[in-house]
This record gives structure tokens, C-alpha cells and sequence, in this order.
């Protein structure tokens, strides 16, 4: 029987399998597949954190002029910078020497080494899913969106308790979902200069709810927009307000419905962008390991375009 070199093998299937694991984690993953699919996903070359400019306040130099009259034109302080740390995610695989002798030849070992493989990415992917609602920010979990999107508290060393323009719509109002409620988040949100809500994001109790709500007379769903198309083509059910896209993932928290819009920017490092790391051989003992690695972060540049529902109920 040939002998199988096992870390070798290894590190081949997995550098093989690279672009499914990024491309199945951007794919299930239904914030960050409409992320992806609608240009809030950048690439940038790293640097010790994430700096996003901000613009905010009206200039004071507009104005009008006629024939020789003096024109005003002072400097501008409206603009700063919401600063995020990179995070580091990676799933790992390990093949001991029992493993090799266990599955015998080469094709009971490559199987097993995709199993692992698999394993690795439904638990990165999880992981990632969860953090990018819920994380709380550091270095160990992106900023989430249930951080992100708020009123309060500190993003991006900006405080939204002291700064307004750093403040998300938010309605806590605790009560029944409606209609009104929806059409209040993204009407106050669309109202703001800059781009529309393009996606709209909450529970599966409260998905069913707004289903609920679409009868003959209420005709919210009547447009079908070409991201709607795109979300359901991809198994995702998907329901529509005034043609934005609404889904829902079970990371949402209970009684929360989320408004995005391109405000919010999935920042990733190009030397870390689901790169695998050299195959290499556990120092003492007959065991090989690989890593993925992901270094990444959520970020936002006007919180003012994003905006959140709380405590309501089906």
C-alpha cells in the first residue's frame, strides 16, 4: 500500500476548498450575503485599526453672492472619525496519526479530513453570524449590530449619549408590531441625506408577524426589487416593505427589527480574507493542524442611517 502523506493531503484539500468556505459563509450568512451583493463589503490593507471618516453638521460656506460682495467661506469642523478594531476569527483542523490508521487509504482519509472541514466552517460561520448581531466589540467579537444600531453608548470611540449626530433611530415603545411602526423606522431613516434602507432585518416571531399584516388591502409587497428577487433565487424567504428586501435570522434578539442601509461596512484585511495558514506539525507529538483566518470588523460611518424597533410583539 502507498504510504499517505497525511499533512500534505491535508493542506491540499483545505487550499483547495479556500473559496467554497468564504463563499458559503458570505452565501448563509443573510446580513453579510446582502453586504456582500450590494458593496458594503471593502478591503483594506490593514493598519492598527480601522479609521472611517465622518462627515456630519451643515457647512456654513454656502451661501449667495452678488457682483462684488465678499464671499465667506470659513473652515469646517464637521468633519471626524469613528475609529474600530481589527477582529481575528480562524477554524482549525487537525489530523493525528490515529486518524490516517483509522480511515485506511487515501480515500477514507481525504474523506474524513473534508469532514473536518466542514466542522470548522458550520462553526466559524456560526460564530461570525452570531458576533456580527450581537458581538459586543474589543478584540474578541466585531462590533454587532445590536451595539451598532442605537441611541446610546460608545461606537467607534463616538458617544452617541453625548454626540446626536451619532445616534441610530430607535423605537423601544413595547407593543404589538404594525405597519406604522415599520413605516416610521424607514421614513425617519430615508429622510437623512444619503442612501436609502436597503434591507430590513428581524426575528422569525416578528417575520411571521408582518406577514400577518399583508392582506388585500395593505399593498406594501407589491414591488418586487431585484435584491428581493436575488435573496429568495438564494432559498431565503424573504418578504418585502415598499420593495426593501425583510428577513430574518435567529440571532436577531427577541422583539428587535433591524433597518439597514449602506451605512453599515463590513471592513476586511487583505492578507486575511479566509487565507489558509501552512500546514505544520504539532511539536511532540504525531498530530498536523491547519488554520482559515478571518480578520475583519463591522463598522459604520453615519449611525444616523440605521435604526432599530425593540420590544415589540407578535
Amino acid at each position: 500500500m502507498p504510504v499517505i502523506n497525511i499533512g500534505q493531503l491535508a493542506a491540499t484539500t483545505l487550499q483547495n476548498y479556500q473559496k467554497t468556505f468564504a463563499d458559503n459563509i458570505g452565501r448563509d450568512v443573510v446580513l453579510l450575503n446582502h453586504m456582500k451583493a450590494n458593496g458594503m463589503v471593502q478591503t483594506e490593507n490593514g493598519g492598527r485599526e480601522i479609521v472611517m471618516p465622518l462627515e456630519y453638521g451643515n457647512s456654513t460656506a454656502v451661501g449667495t453672492f452678488s457682483g462684488t460682495s465678499t464671499i465667506v467661506n470659513p473652515y469646517q469642523e464637521g468633519i471626524d472619525a469613528a475609529t474600530y478594531d481589527w477582529v481575528n476569527y480562524y477554524a482549525g483542523i487537525s489530523i493525528s496519526k490515529d486518524d490516517e490508521l483509522k480511515n485506511n487509504g487515501e480515500f477514507a482519509v481525504k474523506k474524513l479530513i473534508k469532514s473536518k472541514i466542514r466542522q470548522a466552517e458550520r462553526t466559524l460561520k456560526e460564530k461570525i453570524e452570531l458576533d456580527v448581531h450581537t458581538g459586543g466589540g474589543g478584540t474578541t467579537a466585531v462590533v454587532g449590530t445590536q451595539t451598532l444600531v442605537a441611541a446610546t453608548g460608545t461606537v467607534g470611540d463616538i458617544s452617541g449619549t453625548t454626540e446626536t449626530f451619532w445616534r441610530s433611530y430607535v423605537e423601544s415603545t413595547g407593543g404589538a408590531l404594525s405597519v406604522a411602526y415599520i413605516r416610521d423606522m424607514v421614513n425617519d431613516i430615508d429622510s437623512l441625506p444619503g442612501e436609502s434602507v436597503s434591507l430590513i432585518e428581524t426575528t422569525v416571531v416578528l417575520h411571521a408577524k408582518y406577514e400577518s399584516l399583508l392582506t388585500t388591502t395593505l399593498q406594501y409587497n407589491v414591488t418586487t426589487t431585484k435584491e428581493m428577487k436575488r435573496l429568495g433565487d438564494a432559498g431565503i424567504a424573504t418578504l418585502g416593505f415598499r420593495g426593501i428586501p425583510m428577513v430574518y435570522n435567529r440571532f436577531v434578539p427577541a422583539g428587535e427589527m433591524y433597518a439597514i442601509s449602506p451605512a453599515l461596512k463590513m471592513i476586511q484585511h487583505k492578507d486575511a480574507n479566509f487565507d489558509v495558514l501552512p500546514m505544520e506539525k504539532v511539536s511532540g507529538q504525531m498530530v498536523y493542524e491547519q488554520f482559515i483566518l478571518q480578520t475583519m470588523a463591522l463598522v459604520t460611518d453615519n449611525r444616523r442611517k440605521l435604526g432599530k424597533l425593540t420590544g415589540k410583539t407578535a
